[in-house]
């Protein structure tokens, strides 16, 4: 098979291996749940949940989309004091009018500012004086976030309006594909129950601050919650709600490789003298990599299996690479026109180039 074949038919497993994970979108009903307490308690520190509910669930919002290639609901919530609301772009990627429920069922028109499907982010604007005098949500540190963390969600699940959950933090690092197929990076994965509605809802730290929104969830074969739910880092979020709120759109960099995690046996067919690292399978012509001389798997026989293996990428910028997640945390990390330091590995020898990534636009 083709270098092409091989990552699709490497990529089929790792979905069989984590089918239970899926984008937590469909279609749900009207029903409000209604009944919150607005006053916020006085103090300061830790909340209890009751606390972060009734002081942060006013700035979370009930989101619905429609257009003529379907319908999506979810979760979105306040960002900013300019009426910017953040949700994930699968919530309204279907849709060409955009609406929040406020309130007493009122719907309140929001437009699309700009979405990210590469991170499956979203901003929506909405008029500041219709979101029931709610205040943008507080930001934290997903630098700070640790294992064992309390956390609670507040979304729509199956249109339960105004629900909250609570748990902890199951682990973090997790890479996780977007609906585009994109690598997000530094993914925090909680035990707090995330059912399809709570798409695009804030994920937050027992101060009330938002740790990260709430994206997908693994089901182990149902459309409920498994009691794994994952989360976009708040500080993804900050990075690209800046540049959709700006531009419209987010420029990322890009390295230009297809990849594969190079294994003891898959080094061997090959004879390869080395049994880890990326395996590059395809090099994007005209690429930062592609300019740089890196060369991706070769190909032939009758079923186009790969005859001999591409240049094996050990390191970027001094930090080992076991496979394409180590590449995207490291590519994500920088902007267009930064200079990524790669070592990669050729016919047993290293080498180190330094590649000027360029611009891979939005979508």
């Amino acid at each position: 098979m083709t270098g092409r074949r091989l990552l699709a038919a490497v990529a089929a497993v790792a979905l069989v291996a984590v089918a239970a994970i899926v984008v937590a979108a469909i279609a749900l009903s009207d029903s409000d749940g209604g009944g919150r307490a607005t006053t916020a308690p006085s103090g300061g520190g830790a909340s209890t949940i009751n606390e972060i509910y009734r002081r942060e669930g006013p700035s979370v919002y009930f989101v619905q989309a429609r257009g003529s290639e379907g319908a999506g609901t979810g979760t979105a919530w306040l960002y900013d004091d300019k009426g910017h609301l953040v949700t994930n772009e699968h919530v309204i990627s279907a849709g060409t009018e955009v609406a929040l429920r406020v309130g007493d069922n009122k719907l309140v028109p929001a437009k699309i500012v700009g979405e990210d499907a590469s991170t499956d982010l979203a901003v929506l604007e909405a008029d500041r004086s219709a979101l029931r005098d709610a205040d943008p949500l507080r930001l934290g540190d997903a630098s700070k976030v640790y294992v064992g963390q309390p956390v609670v969600a507040i979304g729509n699940p199956f249109g339960l309006v105004d629900t909250v959950t609570s748990g902890i933090v199951s682990a973090k690092q997790r890479v996780l594909q977007a609906p585009n197929g994109y690598p997000i990076a530094n993914v925090i994965q909680a035990d707090a129950a995330i059912n399809p509605g709570n798409s695009g809802g804030p994920l937050l730290d027992m101060n009330g601050r938002v740790i990260g929104v709430n994206s997908q969830i693994a089901t182990g074969g149902a459309q409920q919650s498994a009691g794994i739910g994952f989360a976009v880092p708040i500080d993804t979020v900050k990075d690209v709600a800046q540049q959709l709120i700006e531009h419209g759109r987010v420029d990322r960099a890009f390295l230009g490789v297809s990849s594969v995690a190079l294994t003891p046996d898959l080094a061997r067919e090959l004879g390869l003298n080395r049994d880890s690292g990326a395996l590059v399978l395809e090099v994007a012509p005209g690429g930062p990599a592609a300019r740089a001389g890196l060369h991706g798997a070769q190909a032939g026989g009758s079923e186009g299996a790969l005859i001999a293996g591409g240049d094996v990428i050990v390191a970027i910028d001094g930090q080992d690479v076991t496979g394409p997640d180590d590449i995207a945390r490291a590519i994500g990390a920088k902007k267009p026109g930064a200079t990524a330091k790669v070592t990669y590995v050729r016919a047993g020898s290293e080498h180190t180039v330094a590649i000027e990534l360029t611009a891979q636009a939005s979508g």
